[in-house]
C-alpha cells in the first residue's frame, strides 16, 4: 500500500542506513532505508527534510523502505533564507503536534502552508497565519470572544500574558485583537490577509507558545 508524508527528520542508524521520520495524514511514521546514507540507491529524496514523498514500506516491526517518488520538493524554500527559517518553524510545530488529534485535517492544512511559502513574497505572513491557526492542535486556541478576565463580551484588546481578549475595563485598547481575530478565523488567500509588522507580532506569537503551550520556537533565545 502506498503511504504519502512530509520528511520531518532523518538520523543514521548503522553503517549505511537512515531511520527517516515523516508526517502523514495518520500522524507520525518511520522507515528505514537501508543504505540511504550513500546517494547511489537513490534514497536522498527520501532522507531531505522537507520533501513530500509517496511511498512503500514493508510490514515488518522495524519497516523498511521498498520504493518511492517524490510528489513535492523543498528546492523553492531551500533558495531564500526567510523561507527556510520560517520552514524551520514549521518544522519544529510539526514534531511538537499532540497524537490525539485529527491528523488528516492538520496534514493538508500544513501542505497547504508549505506551498503558500514556497510562492509567497512575505515568508513571516505566512508563518504568522500558520502559527496562530495551528494553535488549535495544542488545545490553548485563543479566547477572542469574550473578556478572559470577567466574561464580558464587549472586548477591545488582546493579552498575550493571559492568552485572550480583555475588555475596556480589564486592559487599555490595542490593536492586537483584529489581527488575532482575522488570523485565527478567517479562510482566504494569503494576499488578502492585512499586513502587519510580521517581526514585532511573531516576538508575541513566540511569546504566546512560550507561555500558553510551553513550546519554545525563538531560535535566538532558546533555553
Amino acid at each position: 500500500m502506498k503511504n504519502i508524508g512530509i520528511v520531518i527528520n532523518s538520523i543514521d542508524y548503522k553503517e549505511s542506513s537512515k531511520i527517516v521520520y515523516l508526517y502523514t495524514p495518520l500522524g507520525r511514521d518511520s522507515v528505514k532505508a537501508s543504505g540511504g546514507k550513500g546517494i547511489k540507491k537513490g534514497y536522498l529524496g527520501f532522507t531531505t527534510t522537507g520533501n513530500v514523498v509517496s511511498y512503500v514500506r514493508s510490514d515488518a516491526k522495524f519497516p523498511s523502505l521498498i520504493e518511492y517518488s517524490i510528489i513535492d520538493s523543498i528546492f523553492d524554500i531551500t533558495n531564500d533564507i526567510n523561507k527556510l527559517n520560517s520552514f524551520g518553524i514549521i518544522i519544529k510545530i510539526i514534531n511538537s503536534l499532540p497524537d490525539d488529534i485529527n491528523h488528516e485535517r492538520t496534514y493538508n492544512y500544513i501542505i497547504k502552508v508549505l506551498n503558500d511559502l514556497k510562492i509567497s513574497n512575505n515568508p513571516k505572513k505566512v508563518l504568522s497565519i500558520f502559527l496562530i491557526k495551528i494553535l488549535y492542535t495544542f488545545g490553548v486556541a485563543p479566547n477572542l470572544k469574550t473578556c478572559v478576565t470577567c466574561n464580558n463580551e464587549n472586548i477591545n484588546s488582546f493579552s498575550i500574558n493571559l492568552g485572550g481578549a480583555l475588555c475596556k475595563n480589564c486592559g487599555p485598547k490595542n490593536d492586537k485583537l483584529n489581527i488575532w481575530n482575522e488570523y485565527y478565523y478567517d479562510k482566504k488567500s494569503i494576499d488578502e490577509y492585512q499586513d502587519v509588522d510580521f517581526d514585532n507580532l511573531l516576538k508575541d506569537i513566540y511569546k504566546y507558545y512560550s507561555i500558553h503551550a510551553n513550546i519554545n520556537l525563538d531560535f535566538n533565545n532558546q533555553k
